[in-house]
């Protein structure tokens, strides 16, 4: 459950910045809460008989490619979905910013009633973040769930990120595996895709054999656990993957297996990074066959960071989390299906008065000039300094009338 602040001015803003230790997070800021944090191309979709539908965000890249292929850099051809994403083009990238300021701004810029109170800042930790944007540019135009699900070369690549990341993160690694295993239990299914109900004749097998449901294997078994006694357990949880997961094309690949000299000892990272990598394969596989709606909740989440292309990257300190998805349509009803990765803050910080605070940031120098540069946003900037002169004027007049 994330955490909430409220503020209503810039000084009570920074002040939870530094007070909280807050430098070491990212930044996004909606000027309306929508359904939380979800990309642009996504948004059509609810899931419903008559909204089971959204963005074809590959066939309209591929449209606006051939339409401008003439006439744009090579750079920005590398980079082509982030060229997208800067010139409005739904895309499956979502906005965020190193600078809590900028964040600021967005939330509190346009803003279409006085009256809307659901200006918020969502903030996630660096530290769970792993840099993609090698991977987006080696393999364009593919779906990166399809790739991590079956490209075994792609695997690899995953792999050495979250062995790297794991590797930094020594004590959270532990909580990212617990939380991935509870993704199953809130999916309501075990590490086959069958309802966690289907278990019960095992359950029921081993009490007549005098033992308990906590002696069966069981995926199930290891979330809490894992935490308690984690050297152990990951070990039992290696080797119970290595012998339930069906498919040994993942197991036993160079991907997961590992020789029994490399885990008995002192634990080591990599033996974690390859258990998350087969559980959330796992668990993909079993959304791509199941064809319903899963909850994909990850403590890890995916940035793609194109270099300096736009001023307004430069000038935003931006950054793109980059949403998988997996889209599918069940064939007997027609019905389009999509999955794909939640973005739940770790702390959220709730703005009021965001009028005054644009008038703050303005002084300070954060404005549509400052964070666009481009020849309409000069105009609106200097339009909007004005009203705010016409603004305080009709304020002195009305003060010198009474």
């Amino acid at each position: 459950m994330e955490k909430r602040f409220k503020v209503t001015t810039i000084s009570q803003y920074l002040d939870v910045i530094r007070e909280n230790n807050f430098s070491e997070y990212i930044y996004r800021g909606q000027n309306e809460a929508y359904y939380g944090i979800e990309a642009s191309g996504f948004r059509p979709y609810k899931g419903g008989w008559n909204s089971d539908v959204f963005y074809n965000i590959d066939e309209m890249k591929k449209e606006y490619y051939y339409k401008v292929i003439r006439r744009i850099t090579s750079d920005e051809k590398v980079h082509f979905l982030a060229f997208c994403q800067h010139h409005g083009l739904p895309t499956n990238l979502v906005d965020f910013t190193t600078s809590p300021l900028i964040a600021l701004f967005f939330a509190c810029s346009g803003k279409t009633s006085s009256n809307s109170t659901s200006a918020e800042i969502y903030l996630l930790g660096k530290q769970r973040l792993v840099d993609i944007t090698d991977l987006i540019t080696d393999y364009p135009n593919q779906n990166f769930f399809d790739l991590l699900c079956f490209d075994k070369e792609f695997q690899r690549k995953i792999l050495s990120k979250l062995e790297y990341l794991f590797e930094k993160n020594k004590v959270e690694y532990i909580t990212w595996i617990d939380n991935l295993i509870g993704s199953y239990i809130n999916n309501k299914m075990n590490l086959y895709g069958e309802p966690i109900g289907s278990e019960d004749d095992d359950l029921e097998e081993g009490e007549e054999e005098g033992e308990s449901f906590e002696d069966i294997p069981n995926l199930i078994n290891y979330k809490g656990k894992i935490k308690d006694d984690s050297d152990n357990t990951i070990r039992d949880l290696y080797y119970y993957l290595l012998n339930e997961i069906e498919d040994e094309t993942l197991t036993y690949s160079d991907v997961y297996y590992l020789e029994d000299f490399e885990i008995i000892g002192e634990l080591t990272t990599n033996v974690g990074a390859r258990i998350y990598l087969v559980l959330l394969v796992n668990l993909l596989r079993i959304a791509y066959e199941v064809g319903e709606r899963l909850l994909l909740e990850l403590d890890i989440y995916f940035i793609y960071q194109p270099p300096n292309l736009f001023d307004r990257i430069v000038n935003q300190r931006g950054l793109f989390i980059y949403q998988p998805y997996i889209y599918s349509v069940e064939t007997t009803y027609n019905f389009g299906i999509l999955n794909y990765q939640s973005i739940i803050p770790d702390y959220i910080i709730e703005i009021e008065q965001y009028e005054t605070i644009l008038e703050e940031l303005n002084i300070l120098g954060i404005n549509l000039e400052s964070i666009y540069g481009d020849f309409d946003n000069i105009a609106k900037s200097i339009k909007y300094n004005n009203d705010l002169s016409l603004k305080k004027r009709k304020q002195l007049y009305n003060k010198k009338r009474i």
